[in-house]
């Protein structure tokens, strides 16, 4: 009997010599993980996701210290062509957490609402089924409807999701337990810290067209469907309402991008064209294009291979290529500025 209470008591944390269970965040000391992301999905028939990183979670103290930083791209191609970088780095320490804002370079903390054990938060509406091997450890599978996690003493080494049409799978690399992390390798950026008693998700930042949604795929893959089942099996019939609304949900970062910057690089064409039109020399026709190869650039479009116009030729045949795509782009803006979401300026740009 004393065993077995010592055994559950192990599970759940720490048992004091007065028999008083301390329940931890996790079940284990301290530890450092590497993992590897990857995903993806059609999000429209015009448009391809894609979705590639690293993250890294360090902890001491059985998690009450710990920290999360993630990296990694986030491309779409097709009717709309788009490339952004992804960082985050979030800090829990014992009551409190600190996110930064690169953006504005500044901390933003608040308090911690949440006392859950992370097994209690990760395994919640899921069903233990077996065992994984993960990075060389034995963990603990947990299965729900189109979920996977693999669990070593609340620490998750491996999800897997795939949510309406869209998978997304965060794997460990390398995972080391009762090591000794040093307050120096969790350190934060020397930025200001703004306290925000209610903090919430849609801080805004200087930078307006920072994509809170599609950060957060790094962090968690929204699950919002029926969960009438706990199979892993991803759902044969998909809803397309629910699934329009969840990829207008993950993409609208993306959509106020494009809602922005599509306009923009209208105008820079036109710009350009007049602009070489009236030019005099090589250095001049650069000068031209910069604006217009920027904004290409800034929408993930491989800018022209026009980089310095040494005859007159050379500057009449990129006059040409931009004529037409403005001819082309021109009849989309009125359907550009109704557009209300993602779909709608995917369906823009076919």
């Amino acid at each position: 009997m004393l065993l077995r209470r010592w055994v559950w008591g192990s599970m759940l944390g720490c048992v004091s010599l007065w028999g008083q269970t301390i329940e931890h965040y996790f079940q284990v000391e301290n530890g450092l993980v590497e993992y590897e992301i990857l995903g993806g999905a059609q999000l429209t028939k015009e448009t391809n996701l894609n979705i590639q990183g690293t993250s890294r979670l360090r902890f001491k103290k059985w998690g009450d210290i710990r920290q999360e930083e993630d990296e990694g791209i986030v491309v779409t191609r097709g009717a709309i062509n788009d490339v952004q970088e992804v960082k985050r780095l979030e800090k829990h320490d014992s009551d409190k957490v600190i996110i930064v804002d690169y953006d504005n370079e500044q901390l933003l903390e608040h308090k911690q609402s949440d006392d859950k054990t992370s097994f209690e938060k990760e395994t919640e509406g899921l069903l233990h089924r077996g065992q994984d091997v993960v990075a060389g450890i034995l963990c603990a599978m947990w299965v729900g409807l189109s979920v996977k996690k693999c669990i070593y003493k609340g620490v998750v080494l491996k999800q897997e999701s795939h949510v309406l049409g869209v998978s997304y799978v965060k794997k460990a690399r390398k995972a080391v337990f009762d090591i000794n992390e040093t307050d120096e390798q969790c350190t934060m950026p020397d930025y200001p810290i703004q306290d925000f008693g209610l903090f919430k998700d849609n801080i805004k930042t200087k930078n307006k067209m920072h994509a809170e949604n599609v950060c957060k795929i790094f962090k968690n893959v929204v699950t919002e469907v029926d969960a009438k089942d706990k199979s892993f099996e991803p759902q044969k019939v998909i809803d397309s309402k629910k699934r329009q609304k969840f990829v207008n949900k993950i993409a609208e970062g993306i959509f106020r991008k494009q809602k922005e910057v599509l306009p923009e690089l209208l105008m820079a064409m036109k710009k350009s064209r007049e602009c070489l039109q009236l030019s005099q020399d090589q250095f001049e026709r650069q000068d031209c294009v910069s604006k217009y190869r920027a904004t290409k650039k800034e929408l993930g479009i491989q800018p022209d291979d026009y980089d310095v116009f040494k005859e007159e030729t050379q500057k009449d045949k990129l006059v040409d290529r931009i004529e037409d795509a403005i001819i082309d782009f021109q009849p989309r803006m009125p359907c550009i500025k109704r557009a209300q979401n993602f779909i709608d300026i995917s369906s823009c740009m076919n």
